[in-house]
């Protein structure tokens, strides 16, 4: 895992981008503004000014171009050779007006990303952009008019910080934003258990086939039972099961036997023990899971996943259920923490862990394993699994 650390700073024109930054290298000297490419005319300062040429050039660089975009009759190109160079040599500081932009820098290239939103009201724009002599002070509020917008038509990306400019000082905005860069390295990372951090359906699978192999069941007996127990599988499950299918053993009997055994057949997904032990000294980590006490806390144990996180919190011990609200609120609070002081919910359960992630007022990563996103709100990433869900919280090496 990458520890680079860097600051996007996303807001409307004169919002103090170029202050707070400036107050930030006061505070301390590694932070520097990242200066992007700028093809076109009006101000130099604080930009590498291009050419058409070598834009056309980073343009026929495979991954060359990070995030582009156009405004006031220029192009800006954050790149990706010189992001390499503003993270050897210390903190880089973004400017950005874009929410796209910001997710494209945040997927495009891995890091430990701070994203701030600076906010002023239209008239503070108005006033500043006049002080300071702008010549296309319309354009400017315009522009203060499109980041709003931008922000309206992307709700569901959070920021990690949001500062009103018109009611703090640039100094104390910069100490907010160095604080809050230094704390996020013991952010609360919530994690859903089954199907996230361990393969349990493989585990679920062999159970059954080995339980009807041993019992000489046909396989619409096999198939049956595995579409039952296939997300969940509880007493009620069980009792469901031997009454429709007429199974050798009584509910109770059933499930004593799938608690006795299940644990010692499941397994983290390769890569996760590792993962967890590198964040456990920088991130809080809990997982959040539904089920029962007894069957969760030996597939923890057994996997060894329980020697990995500082928490963990099931529904049935907490007497709430994902996704409601209560059970996030329980877990952040494990680990000394509040759900206002924000955190992810990672897991591969949309309505449970996005949904009800979302809802606590957490960041969300999905685990897709491959599949579309079902729809609805979606999440704040999309992960293929939880190592590449990890890699983009922290910032993974590239």
């Amino acid at each position: 895992m990458s520890r680079q650390r860097g600051v996007i700073l996303y807001g409307p024109p004169a919002s103090g981008k170029d202050t707070v930054t400036r107050a930030l290298a006061a505070l301390d000297p590694t932070f520097a503004l990242f200066s992007r490419v700028k093809v076109g005319l009006g101000r130099s300062a604080g930009y590498r000014m291009g050419t058409p040429e070598q834009l056309a050039r980073l343009r026929a660089t495979p991954g060359a171009v990070v995030y582009e975009n156009s405004r006031y009759d220029s192009t800006y190109v954050t790149d990706r050779a010189g992001l390499d160079s503003a993270f050897e040599v210390g903190v880089p500081v973004m400017h950005l007006g874009q929410v796209d932009g910001v997710r494209a820098v945040l997927d495009g290239y891995p890091a430990g990303w701070l994203t701030v939103l600076l906010w002023c009201p239209k008239e503070a724009t108005a006033s500043r952009s006049a002080g300071r002599g702008d010549a296309d002070t319309p354009a400017r509020l315009a522009a203060w008019d499109a980041t709003q917008e931008d922000l309206e038509a992307n709700r569901s990306f959070r920021f990690d910080l949001v500062v009103r400019t018109d009611a703090v000082p640039a100094e104390q905005a910069a100490d907010q934003i160095r604080r809050a860069l230094a704390e996020r390295e013991q952010q609360l990372v919530m994690l859903d258990f089954d199907d996230t951090l361990l393969d349990r359906l493989s585990a679920v699978t062999a159970w059954i086939s080995g339980y009807c192999g041993a019992h000489g069941l046909a396989a619409e007996v096999e198939q049956r039972m595995l579409d039952a127990m296939r997300i969940r599988a509880d007493v009620q499950t069980f009792e469901n099961l031997c009454a429709e299918l007429q199974l050798p053993e009584s509910p109770g009997q059933l499930w004593a036997r799938y608690n006795a055994e299940l644990p010692a057949m499941v397994r983290p997904y390769p890569g996760v023990l590792d993962a967890l032990a590198a964040l456990r000294g920088t991130r809080r980590l809990v997982v959040v899971t539904n089920g029962g006490a007894q069957i969760q806390h030996a597939k923890l144990k057994s996997s060894g996943i329980a020697d990995h996180v500082a928490a963990v919190c099931i529904s049935e011990e907490a007497g709430a259920r994902k996704p409601d609200r209560l059970i996030f609120e329980k877990a952040a609070a494990s680990v000394g923490c509040t759900l206002a002081q924000g955190g992810w919910m990672v897991g591969d359960n949309a309505a449970l862990d996005v949904t009800g992630g979302r809802e606590a007022g957490l960041r969300t990563v999905w685990i897709s394993h491959g599949r579309p996103w079902p729809g609805g709100a979606a999440p704040d990433h999309i992960a293929h699994d939880v190592l590449d869900a990890l890699d983009h919280i922290v910032g993974g090496a590239r």
